[in-house]
């Protein structure tokens, strides 16, 4: 029997219960923009060199 351990959420780093979705959690407690806020930080992050297609 294998273990997954407790998921964090990336945007306010609460971990989850174990019966718990990520994907729920940011539709409950987040709003778009709290997310969008989120994914846009981490874009910031990447590489220039990266984004350049």
């Amino acid at each position: 029997m294998t273990f997954d351990p407790p998921v964090t959420c990336p945007v306010c780093e609460e971990v989850l219960e174990l019966d718990r979705e990520l994907e729920d959690h940011l539709v409950e407690k987040h709003t778009q923009r709290e997310v969008a806020r989120y994914v846009v930080s981490r874009e910031d992050r990447t590489e220039p060199e990266a984004l350049v297609r």
